[in-house]
């Protein structure tokens, strides 16, 4: 019997279509550059989460393991919190990629501001008269 439901998108198969989706933006407008920082941030923050999750099963792992010879608990603790510093500094890398993205876009709009069109601000109705 075959499964026609459609299945749920894997982890692997979004990361390839939000990097189409990046490589398709033209750079040609203003919201192609905001949509573009957006989606890098988005990007950034998901990887962040996942490396910083990651940190933490791998530690939770390795302090699980026995303690080589003549090592002790304390040891392989202090280990395993060194080999996953690793992946929380990746982590930590992953955010700054996010915060430089929307960096990105205040500086495209305080050295080009005058390329970026502007929502104009909407009057406030005058409901007393």
């Amino acid at each position: 019997m075959a499964d026609d439901a459609p299945k749920p998108p894997t982890e692997r198969s979004e990361l390839k279509r939000i990097m189409a989706d990046l490589e398709m933006i033209q750079f040609e407008t203003g919201s192609d550059i905001r949509r573009y920082t957006e989606t890098v941030r988005k990007l950034s923050r998901a990887l962040a989460v996942e490396l910083e999750f990651s940190a933490q099963e791998l530690e939770g792992a390795l302090r699980e393991l026995p303690p080589g010879d003549g090592g002790s608990r304390l040891a392989t603790r202090r280990k395993a919190r060194s080999v996953a510093r690793h992946l929380r500094r990746a982590a930590e890398g992953q955010r700054v990629v996010g915060v430089e993205a929307v960096r990105t876009w205040g500086s495209m709009l305080k050295h080009f501001d005058y390329l970026v069109k502007r929502k104009k601000a909407r009057k406030p109705i005058d409901l007393s008269a």
